[in-house]
């Protein structure tokens, strides 16, 4: 009995008040805490941004290896030929649908003159893009169903990116001409403009393909196809111009490839259809040779061992 009392009188006590209630974080503490944190955060932001640029750089190889498939579609659907990097088709008697003048000519360029982009763009069904009313409500009849999406689609529609025959990283420098006005990217103007800045990125053609001309080559005629480059990341447009020096990467004002990936490096689709990484060079020599661009006696007869012009020829080409 008296077990059992004092039992009662013990759980009868009075609870310690301090104990009814968690202790508050101190001043220091709740520092310490913010500085763990932002000391994580200043280790994985970098390491994130890593991880994504090497993801950007991974998914645009992956879009020039679709961009070869429908390449060699193209050259089977048409007898052999290389697909061109621009083309005229205003005077041929078989048009074709790209950069087609109906229902309404394009908002940049003429019709019936564009880029290989246009052609995979068309042959392809690659889409429809409606572009907005104008202000009075006028219906814009254009659509882009014949012409691959260009920078008023990616003006009027940020959000839109359903197009693999761009870069996935977007330009964060422009090729801006040097007297300062608005031009056109290549082959519309003499490069994009800062109106395309953060715009996906152009993937450029060698115009050593130019077909305005009514030059084709057959695949046959390419004698070293791993070796010759097709398309190269571009902050000018959907062609390498081949005015002035556009291959001479180490000048700001010439130089139209674009290094847009983790160490300043580009992307090269050659027609073999495998794609090749390479970092800044001089010029157009360091790439292919002296021995390939010129018919001095070389110095560097091999450079990294690309190839941009004379693609048909074997022996030393001459300039």
């Amino acid at each position: 009995m008296i077990r059992m009392t004092r039992m009662t009188r013990m759980t009868c006590l009075p609870r310690d008040p301090r104990s009814a209630h968690p202790r508050a974080l101190t001043l220091v503490e709740i520092l310490a805490v913010v500085g763990i944190i932002a000391l994580l955060m200043a280790i994985l932001l970098p390491a994130l941004r890593v991880a994504r640029a090497n993801a950007d750089w991974a998914s645009s190889q992956n879009n020039l290896r679709q961009i070869h498939t429908l390449m060699q579609a193209y050259t089977t659907d048409n007898r052999g030929t290389v697909l061109p990097s621009q083309f005229d088709h205003r005077n041929v008697k078989f048009k074709g649908a790209a950069r087609s003048a109906v229902p309404e000519p394009p908002p940049i360029g003429l019709p019936l003159m564009g880029t290989w982009a246009d052609i995979l763009w068309a042959t392809n069904s690659l889409g429809s893009v409606q572009m907005p009313d104008a202000e009075d409500g006028t219906p814009n009849p254009y659509d882009y169903r014949y012409d691959s999406p260009d920078r008023y689609v990616y003006q009027d529609s940020p959000s839109f990116s359903s197009n693999f025959l761009r870069s996935t990283v977007g330009m964060e420098r422009p090729f801006v001409n040097t007297e300062g006005s608005i031009s056109e990217a290549t082959p519309y103007g003499p490069g994009a403009p800062l109106l395309e800045f953060g715009h996906p990125g152009y993937f450029a053609a060698n115009d050593f393909f130019d077909g305005q001309l009514g030059i084709y080559y057959s695949s046959g005629q390419i004698k070293r196809p791993s070796e010759s480059v097709y398309l190269v990341d571009s902050r000018a447009g959907e062609i390498i111009d081949p005015i002035a020096d556009p291959w001479k990467a180490s000048d700001p004002l010439l130089g139209q490839v674009d290094f847009r990936y983790p160490g300043e490096t580009c992307l090269f689709l050659c027609l073999d259809g495998h794609v090749q990484t390479e970092a800044k060079w001089a010029d157009i020599e360091e790439l292919q040779g002296q021995w390939w661009s010129s018919a001095s006696p070389p110095a560097d007869p091999i450079g990294r061992g690309l190839r941009i012009t004379n693609l048909n020829r074997s022996d030393n080409p001459g300039p």
